[in-house]
C-alpha cells in the first residue's frame, strides 16, 4: 500500500486548524475530501460558471458567505423560469 504525505505552509493555518480539530482518522478525512473533489469538482466549477453568467446578465446571485438579503424584483423583470433556476441554485449553494 502506498503512503502519501504533504506539508503545510504558513498560509495553511486553516488546514492545520481543521486537521487538528478532527477526532477521527485524519487520513480517512483526507481520502473522503479527495473523493468529493473527484466526484463534484467539475460540477462545482460548472455551477460557478453559471453563476458568473447570471451575474453578468444583471441577475443578483446570493453567495453563501453573504447573509441572505431578499431583493425586491418586479414580476416583469424576472420570468418564472429564472426564479425557479435562482431558487434551485440558492438551495444548492446553501448545502
Amino acid at each position: 500500500m502506498k503512503v502519501y504525505s504533504f506539508r503545510t505552509n504558513k498560509e495553511d493555518k486553516d488546514i492545520e486548524d481543521l486537521l487538528e480539530s478532527l477526532k477521527e482518522d485524519k487520513s480517512q478525512y483526507i481520502k473522503n475530501a479527495l473523493r468529493f473533489y473527484r466526484d463534484f469538482g467539475v460540477k462545482i466549477a460548472k455551477i460557478e460558471a453559471i453563476l458568473e453568467k447570471l451575474e453578468q446578465t444583471g441577475i443578483q446571485v446570493q453567495k453563501p458567505s453573504q447573509p441572505p438579503e431578499p431583493e425586491p424584483v418586479a414580476e416583469s423583470e424576472t420570468s418564472n423560469d429564472e426564479k425557479v433556476l435562482l431558487e434551485s441554485l440558492e438551495d444548492i449553494l446553501s448545502l
